[in-house]
């Protein structure tokens, strides 16, 4: 899946599996039964007319690698590395870059050999996620932000063992 820059993403709560057509670019995130065991759908774009049962979130998604206007990274709900780093140079990357600007909420990046590391909500330090959810499958990370908007820390994430589905935009 191919990632801007910086877009708006749309975070839906199902109490099961969303009805097909699934829009695309998408991913779904299994809660398991931390969550209530529920799914997690972020999409691209604002939510519009078509309503969810529940519209979790909508927010600003940026890539800091990616972006290099300053005022793009200050606005910023979500800030994503989308260069897979060694976990040292990760830990090293999420001190310096964020969660940075006022309005931002999370800050996340894949690792080299799979897993994600990510630093916000109440979580004091930086979580080590496992899951392997590849580098390009840059909504994870709104799902993470959907997760703490739900009011739940982001090692919680560690019990959730999510499943993952996406679709990856049109051509």
């Amino acid at each position: 899946m191919r990632a801007p820059a910086g877009c708006f993403v749309t975070v839906e709560w199902w109490e099961e599996a969303p009805p097909e057509p699934v829009p695309s670019p998408s991913l779904c995130l299994w809660t398991g039964r931390v969550a209530g065991g529920g799914v997690l759908l972020a999409r691209t774009g604002l939510a519009g007319t078509r309503r969810a049962p529940v519209v979790l979130d909508e927010h600003l998604t940026v890539d800091a690698d990616a972006c290099a206007d300053a005022r793009g990274l200050d606005c910023a709900d979500v800030l994503r590395g989308s260069r897979p780093r060694p976990t040292a140079e990760a830990v090293r990357w999420l001190a310096e870059i964020g969660p940075a600007g006022p309005g931002c909420r999370l800050a996340a990046v894949p690792l080299i050999g799979g897993g994600w590391v990510a630093r916000g909500g109440t979580d004091p330090g930086v979580v080590a996620l496992p899951c392997q959810v590849p580098p390009e499958q840059w909504l994870f990370v709104s799902c993470l932000h959907a997760w703490l908007v739900a009011g739940l820390p982001l090692s919680g994430m560690l019990e959730a063992h999510p499943r993952i589905t996406y679709r990856p935009a049109l051509p």
